[in-house]
């Protein structure tokens, strides 16, 4: 019993938002056409349903690892099952050493197989170097990520990497992010502006308009669109998106880089998420805001709470009422479609969570605590919603 909109059509598609909906309720919609001297022509009535809200109410287990021959800490996370969980990074313990004294390296890996956290080594020409990304398809089929991209099989001796190809310059870049529909059809982004897709026989280069360190990489099930996101201090921040492995720069700004506005994309983008074809979610150092498509110019502001900081490293969800961002001070944000919980048992002011993984049930954030510079610890922490 609303007139929600009056408009003169003028193209041939026109597509209209009704925001502001209140959780799990229905709502009938009709259209009207009016032509000068025509019969008023009316739609079938349309019923649509809202989505309900979800639960703040969650209880956290923190783990930490590492804190003896030099800094841990973990960057990234992947969940198979709620037995088979990878975070991956660079732990330090007395284990660097063996009984001779010899140097052998630090853990980059750690694995929870149900009962507990198992220390790994994944070597790379020999050396377990740090692991920055993780993307899992399968407990056999699991991507890890640095300079290269090493392929696991579930085999602690079938270890095969590749490396994408070298920059402008002829140099490796390093890997920050990996997305991807199978293990022979994914894509990696890294600084410099450098993206590459592996077709399972090889890799393609991907020019991507921007020399911008691109830090985020998601996309739609299907794999038909990927956004990327980027930021570099003093740099423009980027929105990328790609389809048929052809990049469009969607955003490429300045503007409002150190102001908060509601109305504009504000801050460095630092995170994206994809819930579906049209509608992506981005995190930035002030904000998440949400967009349809590529109407970046029209963004929906989630957090726009001026008095307290929201988490701005990651962003991940499962749904549009069920999405969680992780930062600095071990902040640690959820909102449920309408409101915001900051997890106050989480803050930490000498705590940092980098990434963070949301499959069914399970969310598990990774990061570290410092200490001192030398013996930081490598946290995670996770939860089962009921």
């Amino acid at each position: 019993d609303t007139l929600k909109q009056t408009l003169e059509l003028t193209t041939a598609d026109t597509l209209i938002y009704d925001e502001g909906l209140l959780p799990n309720r229905a709502y009938a919609y009709r259209a009207e056409l009016i032509k000068p001297q025509k019969p008023v022509v009316k739609s079938q009535t349309v019923t649509a349903t809202t989505l309900d809200t979800t639960s703040h109410d969650f209880t956290w287990e923190t783990f930490t690892f590492g804190g003896a021959n030099g800094s841990s800490y973990l960057r990234d996370v992947a969940i198979i099952n709620e037995n088979d969980i990878w975070a991956v990074g660079e732990i330090h313990t007395e284990d660097d050493y063996d009984s001779s004294g010899n140097y052998v390296g630090p853990y980059n890996a750690v694995h929870w197989n149900g009962q507990e956290w198992e220390l790994r080594r994944i070597y790379i020409n020999g050396y377990p170097y740090q692991i920055t990304s993780i993307y899992a398809f399968s407990s056999n089929d699991i991507l890890f990520a640095n300079l290269s991209v090493i392929y696991w099989k579930g085999s602690d001796t079938n270890f095969n990497y590749s490396t994408p190809p070298a920059n402008s310059q002829g140099y490796s870049w390093n890997i920050n992010a990996i997305w991807g529909t199978s293990s022979s059809d994914f894509y990696v982004v890294g600084n410099n502006g450098n993206i590459a897709h592996y077709d399972g026989s090889g890799w393609e280069k991907i020019e991507s308009g921007t020399e911008v360190n691109l830090v985020d990489i998601w996309g739609t099930k299907n794999g038909e669109r990927i956004w990327i996101c980027g930021n570099e201090d003093f740099q423009p921040t980027v929105l990328i998106k790609l389809e048929d492995n052809n990049a469009k720069l969607i955003f490429n700004s300045r503007e409002n880089i150190f102001n908060y506005d509601f109305q504009k994309v504000s801050g460095y983008i630092r995170s994206i998420w994809v819930e579906r074809n049209n509608l992506v979610y981005l995190l930035t150092s002030y904000d998440l805001y949400r967009i349809y498509d590529e109407n970046i110019q029209k963004p929906t502001a989630l957090w726009k709470n001026v008095n307290s900081q929201i988490a701005t490293l990651k962003v991940r969800g499962s749904n549009k009422n069920d999405i969680f961002s992780v930062g600095y001070e071990g902040l640690l944000c959820h909102f449920n479609g309408i409101s915001w919980q900051t997890f106050t048992e989480m803050y930490n002011g000498y705590r940092t969570f980098y990434s963070l993984a949301i499959k069914k049930n399970i969310i598990v954030v990774v990061g570290k605590d410092y200490l001192n510079g030398i013996q930081d610890k490598a946290i995670i922490s996770l939860t089962t919603k009921q």
